[in-house]
């Protein structure tokens, strides 16, 4: 990403890009009332069981959504290439 060579270079990303917003702890600051909490955009995803959260510089947050939504398309092409395997062998094995 910034600075990590080129941001356009991500082909895909296992995870989803979501806004947190949450609370800094501070009594006297502005989120501590609930209403104006802190938001940054991280990208989710899970390793080795757990979720895990790397927070995204704006820069590149547009590209790791690319990268997110590749991954989704591939995963979905791998799942219907599967069930279409299975369908052939199914009907294969019942001749």
């Amino acid at each position: 990403m910034a600075g990590n060579g080129a941001p356009g270079a991500l082909k895909v990303v296992r995870g989803s890009v979501v806004t947190h917003r949450r609370r800094c702890g501070k009594a006297t600051c502005r989120c501590a009332g609930g209403e104006q909490l802190h938001e940054s955009t991280v990208l989710s995803y899970t390793e080795g069981g757990r979720t895990r959260f790397l927070m995204l510089p704006a820069a590149d947050v547009a590209v790791v959504q690319a990268a997110t939504a590749r991954y989704r398309a591939a995963l979905a092409k791998v799942e219907a290439d599967g069930e279409a395997g299975r369908a052939a062998l199914i009907s294969r094995l019942k001749r």
